[in-house]
């Protein structure tokens, strides 16, 4: 059996993006589909060990964690682009990063909520990936977009991730095609 079509069977994945700063103030802002919300008010992240979210996290141990809304998509595929360090994703996909309460990674005010976190601990690395748990110390959303837990869950235009950073959807069946391979930018 083909592994990668046996992977077209498992739903899409939940698209979050990960707002970090280094130590000099250098804004990083990327994309990322392996996270997993625990119920203790904790994150479960993915990231690779190689990329700056990595290493700015493990530096200075917090970050913000954003879900976008699908009218957000082509931004989003901007952002995956691995841009130099030190420039930032916010201004080359034209989001708005706006100062945080708890920690000093920016918040991205087109999200729909933001989640200030701070690095619990490193759990570990598997194939190059390091699994991070983060723990969530404050969130800032608006209170028109929630109404019941069912209802807001079911009508929610946050992103999904469909296809290789390319094709992104909705719960209710929005679909947007980038038509960005970020491995190909």
């Amino acid at each position: 059996m083909d592994l990668e079509k046996a992977f077209w069977l498992f739903p899409p994945r939940l698209v979050v993006l990960i707002s970090t700063v280094d130590k000099k103030g250098n804004e990083n802002l990327a994309p990322h589909s392996a996270v997993i919300k625990l119920y203790n008010n904790q994150f479960l992240i993915g990231a690779e060990k190689e990329h700056d979210t990595y290493r700015n996290i493990i530096e200075t141990k917090e970050f913000v964690l954003a879900l976008p809304t699908i009218d957000l998509a082509s931004k989003i595929a901007i952002t995956a682009k691995p841009f130099p360090k030190g420039v930032s994703e916010f201004k080359e996909a034209k989001l708005t990063p706006l100062k945080a309460q708890k920690v000093t990674a920016p918040l991205v005010k087109e999200c729909i909520v933001n989640f200030e976190c701070k690095l619990a601990k490193e759990l570990g690395t598997v194939n190059g990936e390091a699994l991070l748990l983060g723990s969530v110390l404050t969130a800032h959303y608006n209170e028109k977009n929630v109404t019941t837990e069912v209802q807001t869950r079911l009508s929610s235009n946050v992103v999904l991730h469909v296809s290789k950073g390319q094709v992104y959807t909705t719960i209710d069946g929005k679909i947007v095609d980038t038509k960005t391979d970020y491995k190909k930018v």
